[in-house]
């Protein structure tokens, strides 16, 4: 099957995840152990690896962009390329933006019959994605309320009495912010630290910006002397600003977080398991519930070795915590995202469930030679990850069948099938709606402009026909199975729906009111009154 060949060829399970006997157990590890006084672990060299790995070293950690001859290099797939592709990929959603939208105005202006099939169409469309919407997020929000009820902790206590290797586990926590409020962002560690896990196996990872300056290290500084009792370990980064390449944001502060999460536990790191180490990511905002991190231990040790490191999981995310004193429209944003994502988690049959501003992983999958950590040229860091992942496991199963083919067996592409999967943690994590100190429209001019910001994670869309585009070349277009197409399709039709075709038909919505319908309806209405 698919899932075994992956199990031969891939790095990130095999290479990366040795064996129970060979691998050290967390729950005997304390803070990192002086470099100068550890001893490598003598495990087999890594396919693939990149320097920065704490397979190869645990003091670098940048990539030196090079892999083994059968493997081939690492891609950096990147709309930032100076390539044709890259350049028409990146402009594909503004051509099918604004394509649409002119569709739109043309037929408003000069056709009423093609005005009425456009948007005909496009409501069609949108009542579909609304009646989904309703339903699963209904059975979201019934798994929510079900798993809250469930004591996660006792069942992996349970699980740990059974299986002693179960203790082996480690959790990493980036929190990366910038100039954020340092009361909310103790609240933040404050309410991690009531995780069961977090004294024994949670190292959290303050990533600070250095354009903070001094008043930004101070704060780190505080907060750590606050909170360090509360967790294995707790240590600050700071993000240097104007790095060569890197757009400004979460994405390129949390690869920098990740980084020097690898440079800081490298020894412990060497020799271990690395589908048994969770990377989390959160906002600086985000309230996770109290059994998140069991749940997450428990279901991830509950998979075997090659799921757990094609798995990202997503809780269900809230924008609740100042809910009511919010403008009304900011207010509206959040019961909108709040059933998308619940829709999302609850029904992914057809359109793939995204990472979305809290999320955990292995660092199995993240340390994944065609993964390797955040892309720092991006803004949506979340999406974007999902979807560099999600395309790592085809490119790795590709080049499997590429490997395994000789003379008398040819190139076989039929196991290239998408291996990741966002699975469900039915335990909310709570997060702030913007809101601004000067007032009402001070606020609902923020809420815009975090609107706006997001509206920019479209560019996604042009990211995922890039990695389409060149893995058809690789394997050819018709080796490749349909059902991986339809799979690619699909994320690409959920994310042009979700920033297009939605904002399509409320434009053509408010054109037929403005010109057609409206005109159509104070006609009758005066034509029945003098009547």
């Amino acid at each position: 099957s698919a899932r075994t060949t992956a199990v031969k060829r891939r790095p990130a399970a095999a290479a990366l995840s040795p064996d129970a006997d060979a691998a050290r157990p967390f729950h005997q590890l304390g803070h990192p152990p002086t470099p100068g006084r550890l001893t490598p672990p003598s495990t087999p060299a890594t396919p693939r690896s990149t320097l920065g790995s704490p397979l190869s070293s645990h003091a670098t950690v940048r990539r030196s962009g090079g892999g083994d001859i059968a493997a081939g290099r690492r891609r950096r797939v990147s709309l930032s390329e100076v390539e044709v592709l890259p350049w028409l990929c990146c402009m594909t959603p503004a051509l099918s933006l604004f394509g649409l939208y002119g569709l739109v105005v043309f037929s408003a202006m000069f056709s009423a019959w093609l005005f009425d099939l456009v948007t005909a169409a496009l409501t069609f469309v949108i009542m579909l994605w609304i009646s989904n919407l309703a339903i699963c997020s209904t059975r979201g929000a019934y798994h929510m309320r079900e798993n809250c009820n469930i004591d996660w902790n006792s069942l992996l206590e349970e699980l740990q009495n059974k299986d002693p290797t179960a203790n082996d586990v480690l959790h990493i926590v980036l929190l990366p912010n910038y100039r954020e409020n340092e009361k909310m962002l103790k609240e933040t560690l404050d309410n991690l630290g009531r995780s069961p896990m977090a004294r024994s196996r949670t190292r959290i990872v303050l990533a600070m910006e250095a354009r903070e300056g001094q008043p930004g290290r101070e704060k780190a500084d505080r907060l750590i002397a606050s909170t360090q009792h509360l967790f294995a370990d707790i240590f600050a980064t700071y993000h240097p600003e104007n790095l060569p390449g890197e757009v400004a944001g979460k994405s390129s502060n949390t690869q920098w977080a990740y980084r020097e999460a690898l440079r800081h536990y490298g020894p412990i790191l060497m020799g271990c398991d690395l589908s048994r180490v969770f990377v989390t990511v959160g906002d600086a905002d985000t309230l996770w519930h109290s059994h998140y991190l069991s749940a997450l231990t428990y279901q991830g040790l509950m998979m075997s070795v090659e799921e757990r490191s094609w798995t990202i999981w997503q809780p269900p995310i809230l924008l609740m915590r100042n809910v009511f004193s919010v403008p009304i429209m900011t207010r509206a944003s959040s019961y909108a995202t709040t059933i998308f994502e619940l829709a999302g988690l609850a029904n992914q049959k057809f359109f793939s469930a995204f990472a979305y501003s809290a999320y955990s992983m292995t660092l199995a999958l993240a340390s994944h030679p065609e993964v390797d950590g955040w892309d720092v040229d991006v803004i949506a860091e979340d999406h974007h990850m999902f979807c560099k992942c999600y395309f790592a496991s085809l490119w790795e199963l590709a080049h499997s069948a590429l490997n395994d083919s000789h003379k008398d067996h040819p190139i076989d592409m039929s196991t290239i099938s998408p291996q990741l999967v966002v699975q469900p943690i039915w335990l909310p994590a709570v997060s702030f709606l913007v809101e601004s100190s000067d007032g009402y429209l001070a606020s609902c001019w923020a809420r815009f402009q975090q609107a706006r910001r997001h509206s920019q994670g479209i560019v996604e869309l042009g990211y995922v026909l890039l990695q389409y585009t060149r893995l058809t070349r690789y394997t050819g277009f018709s080796k490749l199975p349909a059902r991986t197409h339809a799979a690619i399709l699909s994320i690409a039709l959920k994310m042009h729906t979700l920033h297009i075709t939605t904002t399509a038909q409320a434009i053509a919505t408010v054109l037929g009111v403005l010109t057609r319908w409206g005109p159509m309806a104070v006609k009758w209405i005066l034509f029945t009154a003098i009547g």
